[in-house]
């Protein structure tokens, strides 16, 4: 390992740098910092050809070069392309987080070439190698393998899918709900509660919660409160209609109604079974009525 002062037109990018896109305001303040600065960090690079590669440091170079430097200090170290990958990692972890996707696209990448090369023996150990923590790697690792199971985009990130593994059993379930969240129809937060719920609902509340006309926590409230398909159906659609702030208070209204109405119904339903039953006690007669559909019973006393 060497320190020198390399002409930055010897040096080439990092064909395994992490970031994908770098901003170019983030750029030209770095660029502006540097053209009042005497020192600047030393970038990491190897010999490459006649010339050099980045293996950290990507972004003070195209930001020297913006600032019109035509030399950079650098850092010569041998390294082979895996070795070159992890200290790739290891400079966007911790100097500039990368965006999920990024993160997770390359660190799945590195793990499979470590594992590859033997440079990593287990997740437990490219942790300790690259410093990113085991439970993270593990997560990433695991998500990157999924996405390709589940045949998602972009848009979804491996938080997203680590949020929704209450469903992994469900796939079909599973891939409905992040398709949501792909359309940009659930935010994070809404992504984990409905995957709570979703697979623990009936039918007909499953559907209104996959087509967005309730929330997580109406339907909490319908499966609980309400036992028939057609109440909960109707509960929906009371819930669709009014669309306002106060839809939770309008669907206790709404099951209280319904519990009258069932009140009523038994009432009506009370069937006289013709039996008379004599209390040893008192001697008094009672008829024994019969309830549905709730099948209870209760006694009448007979008047004579």
């Amino acid at each position: 390992m060497e320190l020198k002062t390399i002409p930055t037109s010897e040096i080439q990018p990092n064909p395994f740098q992490p970031r994908e896109s770098i901003e170019r305001e983030s750029l030209k303040e770095l660029a502006d910092s540097m053209k009042d600065a005497n020192v600047i960090q030393p970038i990491i690079v190897r010999r490459h050809g006649k010339g050099y590669q980045i293996i950290a440091g990507e972004r003070r170079w195209r930001a020297a070069q913006f600032a019109g430097l035509n030399e950079i200090p650098a850092i010569v170290r041998e390294t082979n392309d895996i070795q070159t990958m992890e200290l790739s990692i290891i400079e966007n972890w911790h100097r500039l987080a990368l965006q999920p996707l990024e993160a997770e696209g390359f660190i799945a990448n590195l793990y499979e070439e470590g594992v590859k090369t033997g440079r990593y023996k287990s997740i437990n150990d490219m942790a300790n190698k690259t410093g990113i923590p085991q439970h993270t790697l593990h997560q990433i690792i695991i998500s990157s393998k999924e996405r390709q199971e589940l045949e998602l985009l972009s848009m979804v990130t491996y938080n997203d899918l680590m949020v929704t593994r209450v469903l992994k059993d469900q796939p079909d379930l599973r891939k409905q709900v992040l398709k949501l969240r792909e359309k940009g129809e659930l935010s994070r937060d809404e992504l984990r509660e409905v995957s709570k719920v979703v697979s623990k609902v009936s039918e007909p509340v499953k559907k209104g919660l996959l087509e967005l006309k309730i929330k997580p926590e109406e339907a909490r409230i319908i499966e609980s409160e309400l036992t028939s398909e057609h109440e909960k159906v109707q509960a929906m659609k009371m819930i669709e209609t009014e669309r306002s702030p106060k839809r939770i208070v309008s669907l206790v209204r709404f099951i209280k109604e319904i519990e009258e109405q069932r009140r009523e119904i038994e009432v009506i339903k009370e069937v006289d079974t013709g039996d008379v039953w004599l209390c040893p006690e008192c001697k008094k007669k009672y008829h024994l009525i019969h309830r549905k559909p709730s099948g209870m019973h209760r006694f009448e006393e007979v008047v004579e």
